[in-house]
C-alpha cells in the first residue's frame, strides 16, 4: 500500500500543465488522491478481516494483489498526466498476438478501453483539447521501443523496481485467490499481464504461473490453458451454467491435472461424477464440494453408480477430501491416500460399518482422517456384529490424526472399531447431547485406554485449556431461559512434544439444540477430566468457565498435582477459587490432628506458583450449588467478589509454606484498591495495572458484587448471600 499511495502522491504532485491548464490543478489533484483514500479504505476493511486468517507471508501477497487495481488506476493517471502536458508517458503494454486473444482491446490512441473511458470523462469535465494527430504518433512510437522519457520515468516508480521474484508472489497469490472466489467474465487475474511491458514478460516467463485455469469466460479459459502448456493444471472453480462445459471438456482432454478443486450445486455435479471416479492419473488433490438445498429430500440424492469404479491405482492421489459428495469416489484405486477427509455424508450414501472399515483398512499410507457428520449408516447399533465378523479392529499403521464430527454413540463406536496408536492426535466435536449421559462412559473408556497406553512411551499431558463459550444472554426479561441460548465447551491437553498449536486431545461439546441446563455440560467436563493421565499437568488456562461448581472443582484439583500455573481469562471461575479456600482453611483446622486425618485431606494443588487474571472481572460474583443437581443455582446470588475470595485462599495458604511466588492482574475491570493491597501481602510478587480500579467508596453496599450483563438484580425472585463475609464473621466469633 506504501508504494501504491506513494505512486499516486507522485502522480499528482508532478502534474506538468502548461499556464492555461494550470487553473484546472486542483481538479486533478483532488480525483487522484480521492481516489487513493477509497482504496485505502477498502483495504483496511479487507485486511482486518485477514489479519486473523493467513499467515504473514499470505497477507503480504494479498496486500500486493489488493494494491493491482490502485496500480492500475495510477498508470491510467499517468496517462492522464501526459495528455494533459503533451508528453503521453506509455505504460501499458501493446497487445501481443491478434486482437482476440487481448484481454482488452485498444483505441486508436493506444490507450486500454477503461483507460480511455476514464480519461474521456476527465477531459469533458475539465474542457481540454489536444491534437489527436500527435498523440498518435507519439503513441506509435511508444510501441515500438522508443520510450527513453517512460522508461526513465518508470524506472523511478517503487512499483515498477520490484523484484522479479516479489512480482512472481504477487502473481501467483493474484491467482490463486481469483480462482479460489467467483468473479465475473470480464474481469480476470490474466490482467496482470497486460498493465506493462515489464509485468507481462515476468508473467510469460512465469510457466507455472499459467496451469490456474480460468474457468470465469471462454475468452479467460482459451488464454490460460493455452499458455498452461504441458504443465500440470491446478482446477478451482465453481460450477454454473456458464462454464460447465469448458470444466467438463478440460477434465476429459487435459494432458495433466495435479489439483482438482469444485464446488457445485447438486444439478450441476452429475455429469462429472463420472469422470471424478476415474480422474486423470497425475491428479495429486480431489476435492468436491457439493451444495445440496435444505428442502431437497436426502432419499432423492445420487442414485447408484452405472460405470465401473475398479482399475490401476492412482499413484499420485494423495488428498481427497468430499463435502456432500457420493461416497464411491473412495474407489478401490486410492489406496495411496494420506489425507482422507468426509463430511456431511448424505444418509443414502452411507454405507455399513462392515463396509466401511473394509474400504478404510485398504488405505495402509493414511495419515489423517476426518469424519465430520458422515458415519456408516449402522453405527448406532450394538448389535451389527459387523466388527465380531472381521474378527478383530482394524489398523491404520500411519495415522497421525483422526478427526470425528456426530454424536458420542458414534464416536465412541468408531473409535472402538480402529487400533489407534498412543501417538495419534484425537479431535471429536459432539454435535448432540440426547445420548450423552447414556453413553459418555464409552467414549471415556476410548479415552482412557489411550492417554494411559502412552504414558511410558511419550511425553506426558502438560497443559491443560478449557474454553467455554455462550451465543447469546442465558436469560430474558422476568428470567424467562432465552431460547435461543447455546454454549459450548472445548477441552483441549497438550503434550510437550506436540507442534505448535496442535492438541493431543481436542474434545469439543457444541450441540445444535437448546441447551440451557448446565448439568450435560459438566458431566462431560467431569467424564473426560478422569479419562486422560492428568498427573504431570503443570500449566490450566480457563477461559469463561463459570458452570463448575466448587464441589466439581474439589474432584478436579485433586487429579493436578503438579499444577504450577493457573490461567484465568474472562468469566471468572468462582466455584475454583472457592474450592481452594475451603480445602486451606479446612487443611489448617486439621493441622493439630493426627497424621491418618492430615493424609486423608492433603493441601490441592500444593505446587501451585503463579496465577494469571487476564480480561477479568474481578468484582464477579458467584452462584450458589442448586439443591437437586450439582450446577449453579441462579436465583441463588454469592456476592461476594472473585478477587476478594480468591486473595483469601492465597492468605490461608501461606500458613503452610507454599507461598505464591506471583500474581498476574492484566487488563482486568473493577479491580478494588483494597482486594489489590491485601493481594499484595499475600504474594511474592504482584504485577496489576491501575486502568481500572476502584474505589471502595464507589461500592454499592446492596450489591457489592457484579453479574452477566443485563441481570436485573432488584427482581424479587433473587436470593442473595454473602458467604466470604458470613465466613469472616464466624471465625472472628469463634476466636
Amino acid at each position: 500500500m506504501l508504494f501504491s499511495y506513494q505512486l499516486l502522491n507522485e502522480s499528482s504532485s508532478h502534474v506538468r500543465l502548461s499556464k492555461p491548464w494550470e487553473v484546472q490543478r486542483n481538479f486533478v489533484q483532488v480525483t487522484i488522491r480521492q481516489s487513493a483514500l477509497d482504496f485505502i479504505k477498502d483495504w483496511r476493511r479487507v485486511s482486518g478481516a485477514l489479519t486473523n486468517l493467513l499467515p504473514c507471508r499470505s497477507l503480504f501477497a494479498v496486500s500486493f494483489c489488493f494494491c493491482f487495481s490502485l496500480i492500475e488506476t495510477c498508470l491510467h493517471l499517468m496517462n492522464l498526466r501526459s495528455f494533459l502536458s503533451g508528453m503521453p508517458f506509455q505504460t501499458l503494454a501493446p497487445p501481443f498476438g491478434t486482437c482476440a486473444s487481448s484481454a482488452l482491446t485498444l483505441n486508436d490512441k493506444g490507450l486500454t478501453k477503461r483507460a480511455f473511458i476514464k480519461l474521456a470523462a476527465v477531459r469533458t469535465q475539465i474542457s481540454i483539447n489536444t491534437n489527436p494527430d500527435i498523440l498518435n504518433k507519439q503513441t506509435t512510437l511508444f510501441r515500438h521501443g522508443y520510450a527513453p522519457v517512460a522508461k526513465g520515468h518508470n524506472g523511478r516508480v517503487l512499483a515498477c523496481t520490484l523484484p522479479e521474484e516479489v512480482m512472481h508472489e504477487i502473481f501467483f497469490a493474484c491467482a490463486r485467490f481469483a480462482v479460489q472466489g467467483e468473479t465475473e467474465g470480464s474481469w480476470s487475474w490474466v490482467n496482470v499481464s497486460y498493465v506493462c511491458s515489464s509485468w507481462r514478460r515476468i508473467a510469460l516467463q512465469s510457466q507455472d504461473l499459467w496451469r490456474y485455469i480460468d474457468f470465469s469466460h471462454p475468452k479467460w479459459h482459451s488464454i490460460t490453458f493455452g499458455r498452461a502448456k504441458t504443465c500440470p493444471l491446478h482446477i478451482q472453480t465453481t460450477i454454473t451454467d456458464r462454464n460447465i462445459g469448458l470444466l467438463y471438456r478440460t477434465l476429459q482432454l487435459a494432458h495433466r491435472i495435479e489439483d482438482i478443486h469444485l464446488t457445485a450445486p447438486i444439478q450441476h455435479i452429475y455429469s462429472l461424477l463420472a469422470i471424478l471416479t476415474h480422474p486423470n492419473p497425475a491428479l495429486q488433490s480431489l476435492i468436491v464440494d457439493v451444495r445440496i438445498p435444505q428442502d431437497r429430500s436426502a432419499l432423492d440424492v445420487y442414485d447408484p453408480p452405472s460405470f465401473p469404479t475398479d482399475g490401476s491405482p492412482l499413484l499420485s492421489l494423495k488428498y481427497m477430501e468430499l463435502h456432500s459428495a457420493p461416497f464411491y469416489l473412495l474407489t478401490p484405486r486410492c489406496t495411496y491416500l494420506t489425507h482422507f477427509h468426509l463430511h456431511d455424508l448424505p444418509l443414502t450414501e452411507r454405507p455399513t460399518l462392515r463396509y466401511f472399515l473394509f474400504m478404510l483398512e485398504k488405505l495402509e499410507r493414511l495419515q489423517y482422517l476426518t469424519l465430520d457428520r458422515a458415519f456408516p449408516i449402522n453405527i448406532n447399533f450394538d448389535d451389527t456384529g459387523d466388527i465380531r465378523a472381521l474378527g478383530r479392529r482394524i489398523s491404520l499403521p500411519r495415522l497421525r490424526s483422526i478427526s470425528l464430527g456426530g454424536s458420542v454413540t458414534e464416536i465412541a463406536n468408531l473409535l472402538d472399531s480402529i487400533m489407534i496408536s498412543p501417538s495419534v492426535r484425537i479431535i471429536c466435536k459432539v454435535y448432540t447431547l440426547s445420548d450423552l449421559k447414556i453413553n459418555i462412559w464409552k467414549l471415556a473408556q476410548q479415552f482412557s485406554s489411550h492417554s494411559w497406553a502412552g504414558v511410558d512411551r511419550l511425553s506426558p499431558l502438560e497443559t491443560l485449556v478449557i474454553t467455554r463459550n455462550e451465543s447469546c444472554s442465558r436469560f430474558m426479561r422476568g428470567f424467562q431461559p432465552n431460547p435461543e441460548f447455546r454454549q459450548s465447551l472445548r477441552f483441549r491437553a497438550f503434550r510437550g512434544d506436540c507442534e505448535r498449536g496442535e492438541a493431543a486431545f481436542d474434545l469439543t461439546f457444541d450441540p445444535d439444540e437448546y441447551n440451557f441446563d448446565d448439568d450435560a455440560m459438566i458431566v462431560a467436563l467431569a467424564a473426560t477430566w478422569k479419562a486422560l493421565a492428568l498427573s504431570r499437568v503443570h500449566t490450566l488456562a480457563l477461559q469463561n468457565l463459570d458452570i463448575v461448581t466448587q464441589k466439581t472443582w474439589l474432584e478436579f484439583l485433586k487429579t493436578l498435582p503438579s499444577l504450577r500455573i493457573l490461567d484465568i481469562t474472562g468469566r471468572p471461575p468462582s466455584g475454583l477459587a472457592w474450592a481452594l479456600l475451603l480445602n486451606a482453611r479446612y487443611h489448617h483446622q486439621l493441622c493439630g490432628s493426627d497424621e491418618y486425618h492430615r493424609g486423608a485431606h492433603r493441601l490441592l494443588v500444593p505446587k501451585l506458583k503463579d496465577i494469571y487474571l487476564h480480561k477479568v472481572d474481578c468484582s464477579s460474583g458467584g452462584f450458589m450449588v442448586a439443591p437437586a443437581a450439582p450446577v449453579n443455582s441462579h436465583l441463588d446470588l454469592d456476592d461476594s467478589r472473585f478477587l476478594d475470595v480468591l486473595v483469601a485462599s492465597l492468605t490461608e495458604r501461606r500458613y503452610f509454606g507454599p507461598t505464591l511466588r506471583s500474581l498476574s492482574i492484566s487488563r482486568c475491570e473493577y479491580v478494588l484498591h483494597q482486594s489489590v493491597e491485601d493481594a499484595r501481602r499475600a504474594v511474592c510478587h504482584l504485577i496489576c495495572d491501575i486502568r481500572h480500579h476502584r474505589n471502595e467508596e464507589m461500592v454499592d453496599e446492596s450489591s457489592p458484587a457484579r453479574y452477566w450483563e443485563g441481570w436485573d438484580l432488584n427482581n424479587c425472585q433473587l436470593r442473595h448471600f454473602h458467604r466470604l463475609r458470613t465466613l469472616i464473621q464466624l471465625e472472628s466469633e469463634a476466636e
